[in-house]
Parts: C-alpha cells; structure tokens; sequence
C-alpha cells in the first residue's frame, strides 16, 4: 500500500514539474514577443539586391505588393535607406516603367508582368505602393503616355477557335481614387479602356517622346498599314501603307516617323525618316549589318548599331553632320567607340548626352538575333557620351561595384536625371543606378585621359587610334557643327 502511494506521489511530483516547465517557456515566448514585436529582422536581400542578411526593421514606409512577389498588396516595412549606387525597385517581373510627377516628387511608375498592376515606386527609399488591381495576364510590353496617366499595354490572349496566341493592345487610363481636396488618396485604384481598341496582332508600336501620340504597324494583305492614334481622344489616322512589312518604329515628337528594317546580324539594315504630312521616304542610314537605332525626340540626332568585324559598335547619325578635319567636307556620321545597341541607351534632355549599358567585349553570336530571342545575355557596364564630343566615360561596373551582372533593356531618366532606370533583362526586375555627375561634367564636360578604361571589342588597330586620339592632359576636343 504504501508503495502505491509513493508511486502515486512520484507521478504527481513529474507532473507538476512539466507543468511549470511549459509554463516559463511560454512565458519566456510572450515576453520575447512582446519585447520585439516592432523591432524585429526581416531579409531584404531579393528586395533590394543586398546579401541577403537579416536587417533591423524600423517603422518607414509599406511596400505593397513586395512580399510575396505576387502583387497583391502583401505588406513589408522597411527602415529608411540611403541612396545606394544601385538599388531594386522591383522584386515581379516588370513589363515597363516610367517616372512621373507626384506632390513635387519624382516616383517610378511600372506595370506587373504577371497581372498588370501597377505600382508606384519611391526612387530614393525603395518603397513601392500598389495603385490600381485590375487584372490583366500576361503584360509582356507596357509603354506610359500623358503623364503616366494612361498606360498602353501589349499582352498575350489564347484564341479557342484558332488554337493559337494573339498580341492583343490596349490603352486604358488610370482611375486613382481622389479625397475632397483632389488629393490621390491610400486606395487602390484601377483601369478603364475605352470600347474602341487597338486592332489585335500589331508587329510595332512606339509612343511619342511626349506621350500623346502613338504610331503602330499592322500587317495587311498588300504588306503593311501605319497609323497614328492620338492617344486622349483614342482616334486613329492611317498615314503609311507599304508593300515591304518587315519594319521598326520610332514616332518623334515633330509627327514624323523613324523606319528601319528589322535586324538581323547578317544582313544589311537602312533606316528611312518617314514624312506624315507629305507621306516621303528619306534615307538615313543604309547598308549597316544588325542595324537598330534610336533617334532624339526630333530626330536631329540618332544612334545606330552595327556589327563590325571587331564586333558590334555603336555610332552617330548628325542631321547637320559634322565638319572633317581633311578636305573640309561635311560627314553625317561618327563611331561613338562603345560596343552596345541603342536599346540600352536613352537621350539625355537636351539632346545631346547619351545614358547607356554597354557590353564590353563582343561575344560570338547573332547580334542582335539572340539577344531578341533571349538565347543570350549581356554583362554590362555603364557609360555617357557627350554626342558632340564622341568619347566615352565611364560611370560603374556593377560586377565590381555590388558583384551584380546587369542586361540593360527599356532604359529611361527622370527629369532631374539623377538616375538612370533599367530592366534587368536577365530577371525583368526594375533597377535604378544613381549618375554621379562629377565623373563626367567637367569644365568640358567631359575629360578622358589615355589611361581611361576604353572597351576592349576594338581591334587592336582602333584601339591604337583611339588611344593616340586622346591627350593626357587637356579635355578632348573635335570640330564639330553645333546643333
């Protein structure tokens, strides 16, 4: 019996010896909790590009639509930050961005590949806000116009009857919820299209440096139709109709029209400037293996690439043209002696800079052909060129300054041209790189010596002329028409 009644009391003794120890372990929880729960650690590394490391959390603004990657307005806080050289401003895949005005401040604007909302994003902390939440799939281009207020997008939809894709384009207007003050408000907003759309299949489509027009290519039965849509009033005007289809476009400001062919590494391009009013071709540029360009707002001015025996080399058209140094003729073109497209470069604001991502070292391969098809990536780094000068500086290797590779693709500048935004095109995550003007706005602007870095896809005979081009001690000057 009393055996029984010591075993009974051991029992007892275990049990309550358990239920304190669950006790102070949740106690401990609670209190840690308690203690921690506005100052906690959360990773920002596929955010913001970091390591990866934990980072403290503080109390700055919400990231909507970040957490996940999805896009639905899942919440993250971030602490604030300063302005790195590089930092990402998007962690979904981005269809297109622009930058836009809002309250005196400069935000970046960009459309979700996967659902097609879009998001305001804070150029200097990082924090992103989702704005509106109606459901598009599958965004593969999306173009801004009217101040960012409207936005043109370019998206896959799967015909039933067809079995097959068709490239649907739609222009919707962003409606933004307004308090009582005319105030945009916290509220998630949406699209709104009109009933008249875009035709389906388009094969080009480009928006005016401006945003209020937009040109578009569809093909025909004879070849190929160009309209112009004005994009407020959403009415289209036929003003180009060719039996030749296989065509690019560029809309400028001044209601004309860049035409070049598509490119291709092995066959020869040629860029025609296209008159609406009094429908005239004039050529541009002719006979330029792999050729893509990109013109200035007006046209006075216009990048094009084209693949050299040393590789692809990006070089200058000049509607004026420049004044030679032997026999006082006049050429319209110059070689930048930078090896990348014009579709990493964007035009400053006066027309005359130029913003770009350059490869560095040609690789083997069709340039442009593989780029397009995505069967091959660029490691660039990232340059500016005073047009009227020609010469290249350099502005950071990313590989060296935040051990990151970069494809630059739909790069752009905000007004102040404090930074430089781009697609990666390796993730489509939005970037921004921060231009330190001091590099390259000297008293000439700009001042290269000969132990500055120069890219290394020159021959070596270029390269040797290029070198012995360059002073080193006084900025490098070249007769040149001014605009």
């Amino acid at each position: 019996m009393e055996e029984q009644n010591s075993s009974k009391k051991t029992v007892i003794i275990a049990i309550i010896i358990v239920a304190v120890l669950a006790l102070l372990v949740a106690a401990f929880f609670m209190t840690r909790g308690s203690k921690t729960s506005g100052t906690g650690t959360t990773s920002f590394g596929a955010l913001f590009g970091g390591s990866g490391i934990d980072t403290p959390r503080g109390t700055g603004t919400k990231i909507a639509g970040s957490g996940g990657g999805d896009g639905e307005g899942t919440e993250t806080t971030v602490s604030a930050l300063g302005d790195p050289l590089f930092r990402q401003l998007s962690a979904i895949e981005t269809a297109g961005a622009t930058a836009v005005e809002k309250g005196g401040k400069t935000y970046i604007r960009y459309v979700a590949r996967a659902n097609g909302y879009i998001y305001d994003v804070d150029p200097k902390t990082g924090a992103s806000t989702q704005i509106t939440s109606t459901f598009i799939p599958r965004v593969y281009e999306a173009y801004f116009a009217l101040g960012g207020n409207t936005v043109i997008l370019r998206y896959l939809k799967h015909d039933d009857l067809a079995r097959k894709d068709i490239i649907k384009t739609q222009i919707a207007d962003l409606v933004l919820p307004l308090n009582t003050a005319g105030n945009s408000t916290d509220a998630i907003g949406s699209l709104s299209s009109s009933q008249s759309q875009l035709p389906d299949n388009i094969s080009s489509i480009s928006i005016s440096p401006s945003g209020t027009r937009l040109f578009y290519l569809l093909p025909v039965s004879d070849g190929v139709s160009g309209t112009v849509v004005n994009i407020a009033s959403k009415v289209g005007v036929e003003v180009f109709r060719n039996s030749f289809s296989e065509w690019l476009a560029q809309m400028l400001d001044t209601g004309n029209i860049i035409l070049t062919t598509k490119a291709s590494a092995q066959v020869s391009g040629y860029s025609y400037l296209y008159n609406a009013g009094d429908k005239t071709l004039s050529r541009i540029v002719r006979e330029k293996n792999g050729l893509t360009t990109l013109a200035t707002p007006t046209g006075s001015r216009m990048l094009y690439s084209e693949n050299l025996i040393s590789g692809t080399m990006l070089s200058l058209y000049d509607k004026k043209g420049y004044t030679q140094d032997e026999g006082g003729g006049v050429t319209h073109t110059a070689q930048l002696f930078l090896p990348t497209l014009p579709e990493k470069c964007v035009w400053s604001g006066n027309n005359v800079r130029i913003y770009c991502g350059a490869f560095v070292s040609t690789p083997r391969a069709q340039i442009p052909d593989d780029w397009y098809q995505g069967a091959l990536s660029f490691s660039d780094t990232f340059w500016t060129v005073n047009t009227d000068l020609t010469v290249p500086v350099s502005l950071a290797d990313p590989k060296k300054e935040v051990n990151k590779t970069f494809d630059v693709f739909m790069p752009f500048i905000d007004k102040s041209e404090d930074h430089f935004y781009f697609i990666d095109k390796n993730t489509s995550f939005l970037w921004s790189m921060r231009l330190e003007k001091s590099k390259y706005t000297t008293s000439d602007e700009l001042q290269m010596t000969s132990s500055t870095t120069i890219p290394t896809t020159l021959s070596p005979e270029e390269m040797r002329d290029a070198l012995g081009s360059l002073p080193t001690t006084t900025p490098v000057k070249k007769t040149i028409k001014s605009k």
